[in-house]
């Protein structure tokens, strides 16, 4: 296994094709496994879009973390499993709320405002009504960690050597890493949600992606994308929030 390893390591293009089917192969056993015990489930208890979407997520936590310890001989180091370096939280919270929130107004304006206006679509649902304990739960805490795990985790971890190789100031491992967080989220597109609105997520998801990874390679660990992913959760719920209560 080290042997296969350092061989697909020691190509750049290998790396990348091998950590994209890594990261495929995750999606699709978690995909397989969680609708097997969703299934079971289902017979005792009601699931929604949420408590479905967090037995989602327990598996994609625990298929990352053990292709984490096959991958790097049982050990969690150097996949981000460590304390930040060279932090200021107070400039990462600003610049984070800065580029979500400019990252919000442009895609809405692209995918939101002028796509879906000149070329309308007859499905244009969004997110499902939940609680705000639910909210909480599975988006802000639940969902941030399993997926920073995975994505920052496990994908961008294993092609780190790589992070020499850089394009517009950014590392090829950041690169991929928000590319691929993006894309996972045109699943949406299988629960119903509008064609635009799916765009709109996918492109802020991108740039939160970029900026997470950015982040995770600056500061070694898997705590800053996390606090990133939380924080823009949160504020990204806003809305949904305030709905919520006046109704």
């Amino acid at each position: 296994m080290e042997n296969i390893i350092q061989k697909i390591k020691s190509n750049s293009l290998l790396t990348i094709v091998s950590t994209i089917a890594l990261g495929l192969l995750v999606l699709y056993l978690t995909k397989i496994s969680a609708q097997f015990f969703k299934t079971i489930i289902s017979n005792y208890v009601e699931l929604n879009f949420y408590t479905k979407n967090t037995i989602g997520k327990f598996f994609m936590l625990l298929f990352s973390i053990a292709f984490i310890l096959i991958l790097n001989k049982g050990k969690l180091t150097n996949y981000g499993f460590t304390l930040p370096r060279n932090v200021k939280y107070t400039k990462l919270i600003f610049v984070s709320l800065g580029i979500f929130i400019a990252s919000m107004l442009i895609g809405g304006t692209i995918f939101m405002g002028l796509l879906s206006h000149f070329f309308p679509v007859e499905n244009t649902s969004s997110f499902p009504e939940q609680s705000i304990i639910q909210m909480i739960i599975t988006v802000w805490v639940w969902s941030s960690i399993c997926e920073e795990v995975f994505v920052r985790g496990l994908l961008q971890g294993f092609m780190q050597h790589l992070k020499s190789i850089k394009f517009l100031k950014l590392s090829l491992p950041v690169i991929v890493s928000g590319l691929f967080f993006g894309a996972m989220h045109l699943s949406l597109l299988k629960a119903g949600m509008g064609q635009w609105f799916v765009c709109f997520i996918v492109f802020n998801t991108t740039v939160i992606g970029l900026l997470a990874a950015y982040y995770r390679e600056k500061t070694n660990s898997l705590i800053t994308p996390i606090i990133i992913h939380v924080l823009v959760n949160i504020v990204g719920s806003m809305p949904l929030i305030l709905e919520a209560i006046i109704d």
